[in-house]
């Protein structure tokens, strides 16, 4: 029992319980009857030594706050903590936001974003700390932990939540001009702090700090040539220490195709599979290994090998685990699947035109030259079975969670690119063009010569469970894409050619995140027909008001200069391409007015952005908005999830409130899970994050004729790429790949 307090300043006092329970009542309040602050005071105190400091009284009342595992107990922790915060940043007083900034300019921790007190005193009228006290505690330990302004080496950190938010709205529009600039600010730090726009993590971190990179996916595709290849890998160093994920495609030939004419053999793609491991974990990230995902096809001649690169069961001389990979499919591939049929292999330098074919714009055109090949005697044919591949694919997915799918005929047709795509990114939502490079000097060119094309995508996210009504919507939607639009000019990037192409392309992925929390508000399931309806409102209102907002931005910033190079000009919409075996899942009625903003978008020919969404997991910037991760639904309604070296104790919004309508992801079927990408799939113009997840009874096993039949959904219904594939079993164990250093590890995540 607790009889001496020994306060801050290092004085010691008798302890009062009055002054404790006085703790646990006011953090208690607002939160209603699912809350017992009595409870937390005196299992607290009844665990608590004889003598100890009143900071360290303030955390054990946190921990217990936290062992409840439950919404409520976890808003009053994070009351407490806010409060623990300020003492420990601030010793109880807190800065104005131009003397916390002065303080980090003159460390170098921070720019000077030439505000003046005129303006400093109208931010100092704007910032509101009072919404730290509404927040969960793990909305604050991610911002402090992860996201503040600090010095790692000596564990100091400089801010605060509200001064995060701040700190990034001030950063954004300083390149406003004069009369909207105190206006940009406070929309972005409004929309911020209320949790209703989610900023990726390299805007949390970079924003008014001499550190400019706000990149959070690459793409690059490699020509079969020995420089290309050697681009290939500089690119990847390069860009991974420049902290972005990187999504890869090397069209290499394949083990003993002659090179020189026969008087080499092709060594294949693994000696440059493990180079590109090689130029990727050179270099650290956030205290760890930079991250990969290398894109190849079900059609490569070494497809065997490529599929089991993962397994850590593989023998170690064709095993490369320091990388993921993602096998290229196609519709063609799933019917030979269906009818268990062959399939013959080729690659780039077998098979040219065949091979551009295959992520090109048409996929009859495919079958016509795959047939012609077909019937060619000359053509020399190594023939496998379409369904083994795919059981190998797929069984690859469930024992290792790490092996991914992309569906190149729907990443090709479903877009406004003109251009091939070969691949998608990281985390397999990003679905944008690419060229190899075939010279250094033409990567280190600032000239538009044509000659190759790193494909880069800034990210935001919408928090649909904050936004109730579509004006707030419209406004959430242009300040998303603005702030893209800014960090893409603010940026600094490693080649000049980049730069380019990224201030060309203008490329946006905007994603819906808290979806599980805005069903369970809205008292709807995913399996349900309800639930699914309720998907394609939003689903429709989200990329409706993003294009409503990039045709604003287009009259007044101009058009993205390579709009010439998309089909926007020619009034291209989701809705003409989309996969029309959605429409059978749900009414399929549109409720905003699509005809008027395609002739509004073709007469200003075109828009700001080449593209507009894209649907992330958002697995670290969803704690800092309090809320559940992209589209997924809960996995349980509390959870510990590891962020770095943090533990983050992270517990459903409104869990106890909306407990019966949170549909845990291990409950909702898998065709109902599909269902839900394939909804959004309509309205997005890049891809989506698409996790499958399965719960295992006892001991049973995952059987092939499932797999498949899962995969031949996924295929019919329009999905552009499979992501992680996690299962849990009655034991309690689980293959969760969300924490592990994918994603997170490459800023890929938002």
């Amino acid at each position: 029992m607790i009889k001496t307090i020994i306060k801050r300043d290092k004085r010691e006092e008798d302890f009062s319980p009055a002054k404790v329970n006085a703790w646990g009542e006011w953090a208690s309040k607002t939160l209603g009857s699912y809350v017992d602050w009595s409870t937390v005071v005196l299992e607290t105190v009844g665990t608590c030594p004889e003598k100890m400091s009143s900071e360290a009284l303030q955390e054990r009342l946190i921990k217990t706050c936290l062992d409840y595992n439950t919404w409520s107990y976890n808003r009053m922790a994070g009351r407490l903590y806010a409060a623990l915060i300020y003492k420990k940043l601030y010793e109880g007083k807190l800065p104005t936001v131009k003397e916390l900034q002065t303080e980090l300019v003159s460390r170098g921790y921070m720019v000077d974003l030439g505000y003046t007190d005129e303006e400093y005193a109208q931010v100092e009228k704007i910032i509101n700390h009072k919404k730290d006290f509404k927040a969960a505690h793990f909305e604050l330990d991610q911002v402090l932990k992860k996201y503040s302004i600090q010095n790692r080496v000596k564990k100091e950190r400089f801010e605060s939540q509200q001064f995060v938010f701040m700190r990034m709205a001030m950063t954004l529009a300083s390149l406003s001009t004069p009369a909207n600039k105190m206006i940009d600010l406070e929309n972005w730090y409004q929309l911020l702090s209320d949790k209703q726009v989610n900023a990726p993590t390299p805007n949390f971190v970079n924003l008014g700090t001499p550190l400019r990179s706000y990149v959070s996916c690459c793409l690059y595709t490699v020509g079969d040539n020995a420089e290309s290849l050697a681009v290939g890998d500089h690119i990847a160093y390069t860009m991974t220490y420049k902290s972005a994920g990187i999504g890869s495609h090397l069209a290499t030939r394949s083990l003993g195709d002659p090179v020189r004419g026969g008087m080499i053999s092709h060594q294949g793609k693994l000696p440059y599979y493990r180079s590109l491991v090689g130029a990727v974990k050179a270099n650290m990230q956030q205290g760890r290994g930079g991250a990969c995902t290398t894109h190849y096809n079900i059609f490569d001649p070494q497809i065997e090998d490529l599929l089991s690169l993962k397994n850590p069961m593989t023998t170690e001389d064709k095993r490369i685990r320091g990388m993921d990979y993602s096998c290229g499919v196609n519709k063609f591939f799933a019917k030979k699947v269906a009818k268990d049929e062959e399939i013959f292999l080729f690659n780039a330098y077998t098979a040219p035109d065949l091979y551009a074919a295959l992520y090109g714009k048409d996929p009859n055109e495919f079958e016509r030259l795959y047939e012609q090949y077909e019937n060619r005697a000359s053509f020399k044919k190594s023939r496998v079975s379409a369904r083994y591949l795919a059981k190998e694919m797929l069984n690859q997915g469930f024992e290792t969670g790490r092996m991914y799918i992309h569906w190149m005929d729907e990443m090709n047709r479903h877009t406004p690119f003109n251009e091939p795509i070969y691949s998608s990114n990281l985390c397999q939502e990003i679905s944008l063009a690419t060229q190899p490079y075939y010279s250094m000097m033409d990567l280190y060119s600032a000239e538009d010569h044509g000659r190759g094309e790193i494909a880069l995508c800034t990210l935001a996210g919408m928090n649909v469970d904050n936004i109730n009504d579509d004006k707030t919507y419209e406004t959430a939607a242009y300040y998303a894409l603005l702030m893209i639009d800014r960090c893409i000019h603010l940026a600094e990037y490693a080649f000049p050619h980049l730069e380019m192409t990224a201030k060309s392309r203008l490329n946006a992925g905007v994603g819906v995140i808290g979806l599980a929390h805005f069903m369970a508000k809205n008292k709807v399931k995913y399996s349900s027909q309800e639930g699914k309806q309720l998907m394609h409102e939003l689903a429709e209102r989200h990329y409706y008001f993003l294009l409503k907002a990039s045709l604003k931005l287009g009259k007044e910033l101009g058009n993205a200069p390579w709009m010439h190079k998309t089909k926007w000009a020619d009034g291209w919409l989701p809705i003409d391409t989309h996969n029309r075996k959605v429409d059978t899942i749900v009414d399929s009625e549109l409720k905003y007015d699509w005809e008027t903003l395609r002739e509004e978008v073709k007469a200003n020919g075109g828009i700001r952005n080449t593209v507009l969404a894209a649907h992330m997991p958002s697995e670290s910037s969803s704690k800092a908005s309090g809320t559940t991760n992209g589209l997924y639904p809960v996995r349980d309604l509390s959870l510990k999830k590891g962020d770095d070296d943090n533990m983050i104790y992270w517990a459903a919004p409104e869990g106890e409130k909306l407990s019966r309508w949170y549909e845990l992801s291990w409950d909702v079927p898998t065709f109902d899970m599909i269902d839900t990408y394939a909804i959004f799939q309509k309205f997005t113009d890049q891809g989506i994050s698409g996790d499958e997840f399965r719960r295992i009874l006892g001991d049973e096993r995952v059987g092939s004729k499932e797999m498949i039949t899962n995969f031949l959904y996924m295929t019919k219904m329009g999905m552009k790429t499979r992501y992680y594939v996690n299962t849990k079993t009655t034991d309690g164990t689980s293959l969760d790949t969300e924490d592990e250093p994918g994603c997170d590890g490459g800023f890929c995540t938002l």
